[in-house]
């Protein structure tokens, strides 16, 4: 809950605009939708909790905006418990997955709607509507109806609404999950401006690694209830702690292997595709342990001409074509499947090549997640 600055010798207390402590919430007796989740947000960060549908993070939002209570342990914004505060009280505002938008009113109405429970006046509810509507580049459509707008619109009508109280923290559950792609693109770079701009503290939900990879400060994994990784998105993309977080977070070359030799950074490991290098930056010794080799497929190089640490032979059985990259399906002599994913290259389908990485693009997962038994294609495929 608090953090520590040290300046010119002075040590400094900070407390994190949001605390979650041990976490618990029970849907009836046989739905445990959060279990004991704990993390801290610092102030003015861009938060983004990322994970599959189901997993808990729609109920972590409530929980903390005030929808919902909770079974077991706390939730602090600013330091204070909110055990028992309820939602108009708490310095918060959220933004729905379906917008929300009241259709009985106009859009300027709408936006009012937080100000005026408040018990705001009315000419300084004007200025701050005609503020917000202008920060999300919708200025003059006060007097539309919810009716009028296209989804992106409403979008944006919706983040006004939010916006307008100025909250020390700002929900944002599942924001871009109804507007097309190219919209999509657009909003998150408004958003991360618009961030910037305020200054305040943003939690985002997403399911769509694009999303909490480009907008996030600091990227949470979760998982049926429990956080699987939490770090910088670059962190947690490049040195996943599990095999789930690998898996959900970027795609992933995976091998089943056994350790056979450890040093400090890094692993040989036995694998169906022989012994290969890889790093490993955990302090438990893994000699003789059943692990996960894992390699990004920007990681492979088709035919390297430099020396690499890990090579192999394979055939191109397959390709998909992005543009500026191209996704290459090969297939080994042990019938294991590895994806490359370069510019393009001069290529035939059904030829021999060889496609090699450097040990330190390769990942040695020792966990398959943190939830013991768990079927991770069926959590990631929603079976």
């Amino acid at each position: 809950m608090h953090s520590f600055v040290v300046n010119l010798g002075v040590v400094t207390l900070l407390t994190a605009a949001l605390s979650v402590k041990e976490l618990l919430k029970w849907y009836g007796k046989e739905v445990l939708a959060l279990n004991k989740v704990s993390f801290d947000v610092d102030e003015g960060d861009f938060f983004v909790i990322i994970g599959p549908s189901g997993c808990g993070k729609s109920t972590l939002l409530k929980c903390v905006s005030g929808i919902l209570d909770w079974n077991d342990g706390d939730i602090y914004i600013g330091g204070k418990s909110m055990r028992d505060v309820p939602a108009y009280k708490r310095d918060i505002a959220l933004m729905p997955e379906a917008y929300a938008l009241f259709p009985h009113m106009r859009v300027y109405d709408n936006v009012a709607f937080g100000l005026r429970m408040h018990g705001r006046p009315e000419d300084e509810i004007g200025k701050e509507v005609e503020n917000a509507l202008k920060l999300v580049g919708l200025e003059g459509f006060g007097k539309r109806w919810p009716s009028e707008l296209s989804g992106g619109q409403r979008q944006r009508i919706s983040l006004a609404r939010a916006i307008v109280v100025n909250p020390k923290v700002l929900l944002l559950d599942e924001p871009l999950s109804h507007v097309d792609y190219r919209l999509q693109r657009k909003l998150m770079e408004d958003f991360k401006l618009l961030h910037e701009e305020l200054g305040n503290t943003w939690i985002l939900t997403t399911h769509v690694q694009e999303q909490g990879l480009s907008m996030a400060e600091t990227l949470l994994v979760m998982n049926n209830g429990v956080i699987e990784q939490i770090g910088r998105p670059e962190e947690v993309y490049k040195w996943p702690r599990t095999v789930f977080a690998a898996r959900f977070v970027g795609n992933i070359n995976l091998l089943h292997g056994e350790v056979v030799s450890q040093e400090k950074g890094g692993c040989a490991v036995k694998t169906e595709l022989g012994e290969l290098s890889g790093t490993f930056a955990g302090d438990s010794n893994l000699i003789g342990r059943k692990v996960a080799y894992g390699v990004r497929p920007e990681n492979i190089v088709i035919n390297p001409k430099a020396t690499v640490d890990n090579k192999v032979g394979a055939k191109l059985t397959g390709l998909y074509y992005f543009g500026e990259l191209v996704e290459y399906m090969f297939k080994t002599e042990g019938a294991i499947e590895m994806k490359a994913r370069t510019s393009p290259v001069e290529c035939k389908l059904g030829e021999k090549y060889t496609i090699g990485w450097d040990r330190r693009d390769a990942s040695i997962l020792e966990r398959p997640s943190m939830i013991e038994g768990l079927n991770i294609e069926d959590v990631i495929y929603g079976r």
